[in-house]
């Protein structure tokens, strides 16, 4: 009885850890099909965008309330996500600059693949420059 309570918890365990596993890093150097290159961008830009979050929160909670810097933080991260609709641009230059219909059963295809690579690079360049932030303010 003890083997299988410790087989069902084994197994369990895997199920959870596989539910909130990210996506790897080393997909970026495994790069070719359209499905699997969205995935790879998207999965990504994801994780990335979760520690930008944690990254503002504490940048923000170490700049003294009324501080004009706390706005320009601000003022940052919208200037940021309205950057992201640039990326539309990356899409439709592949499809001669038409815009696609959407299909019920969706496929992906190479443009698919510029629009989240260039979601990628700029979550990307949004956390270094996050993390260059957070660095300089704990170095106070």
């Amino acid at each position: 009885m003890m083997r299988v309570i410790r087989n069902l918890i084994g197994v369990l365990l895997g199920m959870v850890t596989l539910c909130h596993a990210a996506t790897d890093p080393e997909c970026l150097k495994h790069l070719g099909g359209a499905f699997g290159d969205v995935e790879c961008f998207n999965g990504l830009s994801i994780e990335l965008k979760k520690e930008n979050q944690v990254l503002v929160k504490e940048i923000s909670a170490s700049i003294p309330s009324g501080n004009k810097n706390r706005n320009l933080v601000k003022d940052y991260l919208r200037h940021q996500e309205k950057g992201r609709d640039f990326c539309e641009l990356s899409r439709q230059s592949l499809t001669n600059w038409k815009r696609e219909v959407k299909a019920k059963n969706p496929r992906y295809y190479d443009y698919d693949v510029a629009y989240y690579e260039c979601l990628y690079l700029l979550v990307e360049q949004e956390n270094r420059f996050l993390k260059n932030l957070s660095k300089n303010v704990d170095q106070r």
